[in-house]
């Protein structure tokens, strides 16, 4: 079933945590809201789900306005950061308290309530542990258990709160690859909440980029990196560089202007910000060019196929650097190590100016 959310704004006092918000989501699609902590991607959720009335505005799934509905009446899948499981029962009987709690005359029998627990178990490849507790199973298994039980009650969509938030990094990588997988399997209509930019580009169909209570941009993954929206997004999706530039003969330029130090009191504003991903500069030992700009290395972290470099700009900025471990052998790099950096992409931001 499709979302539609029409000029949410929800207030807490005097403080705005959704601005009229507006978005669409069609069936089956999983997606992510994906921004900084207190951005209002959890509220925007808790909205959908019914925890959280919003103060204007209009939330439908499948067409039918919900607003008026409680969380029960909306037949929503919710999983939490923190699994929320019972810790006295058993992995089956946490998968089928959603359905034993059933009015008497929506109660499904024991033997259906068997039954569909026994296949979302299946499903989440946990069948086996169906007699354990929560307290004899790994952070990644509870989770899924979770999920199960979100799922028991044939919901209409599936909401996730930072559902991998409280796990190791092996693992969240682990249970995001699973989750994408188990997503083309029930085409349920999902939406996550993360903070996690690698998370969201990995997992979901579309990304909803979420700053100060306010929609940034929405788009598939290939989207919303490759053609950022606003300077927040670029800078907030990769490892990317920030330079404050100046525009000369329709070009941006980095660093002070003919090689001099220009951070003084009477210092021109930069009329641009400029960002750079970290492997989008050149890495030379000689200048080649005049659109080149000096830099030292100050740090070196081999570990990897690419060698990620901190190094610090002739005007004192510090700038990060990925190139690949060929390169970086056939350039004979060291701490202190002379070098000469040139974009290969950029974006700029600058007002009335577009590059």
């Amino acid at each position: 079933m499709g979302i539609e959310l029409n000029h949410i704004t929800k207030r807490y006092g005097s403080f705005t945590a959704l601005t009229d918000i507006g978005l669409s989501i069609p069936t089956g699609e999983l997606v992510a809201l994906l921004g900084p902590s207190g951005s209002g991607k959890t509220t925007l959720l808790r909205v959908i789900a019914g925890l959280e009335p919003a103060d204007e505005g209009s939330v439908l799934v499948d067409g039918d306005n919900i607003a008026a509905k409680s969380p029960r009446e909306r037949r929503v899948g919710f999983v939490f950061q923190h699994y929320a499981l019972f810790r006295h029962m058993t992995v089956f009987e946490n998968v089928a308290f959603g359905l034993r709690v059933r009015p008497r005359g929506q109660r499904p029998s024991k033997d259906e309530i068997r039954e569909r627990v026994m296949r979302l178990l299946t499903l989440v490849q946990l069948e086996n542990l169906a007699r354990r507790y929560p307290s004899q199973l790994s952070g990644g298994q509870r989770q899924r258990v979770a999920l199960a039980r979100a799922l028991a009650v044939e919901p209409s969509v599936l909401l996730l709160d930072e559902p991998f938030g409280a796990l190791d990094a092996r693992v969240r990588k682990e249970l995001r690859r699973w989750l994408r997988r188990l997503h083309d399997e029930i085409q349920l209509t999902s939406v996550f909440v993360t903070h996690d930019q690698e998370e969201a580009l990995e997992v979901a169909d579309r990304i909803v980029v979420v700053n100060e209570g306010k929609i940034e941009q929405v788009g598939t993954p290939e989207e919303v990196y490759r053609d950022p929206a606003s300077a927040f997004v670029y800078q907030f999706l990769g490892n990317v560089n920030l330079f404050h530039a100046r525009i000369e003969d329709g070009r941006p330029v980095l660093g002070p202007s003919s090689g001099e130090n220009n951070s003084g009191p009477e210092a021109e504003p930069p009329l641009a910000q400029v960002f750079v991903r970290s492997h989008s500069l050149d890495v030379h030992t000689h200048r080649q060019g005049n659109e080149m700009f000096g830099a030292r290395v100050e740090h070196i972290s081999p570990a990897g196929p690419f060698i990620k470099l901190e190094l610090k700009a002739t005007w004192g900025d510090y700038i990060e650097v990925a190139i690949p471990r060929e390169r970086y052998q056939e350039l004979g790099l060291s701490k202190n190590s002379d070098v000469f950096l040139a974009p290969k992409e950029m974006q700029v931001f600058a007002d009335n100016y577009v590059i």
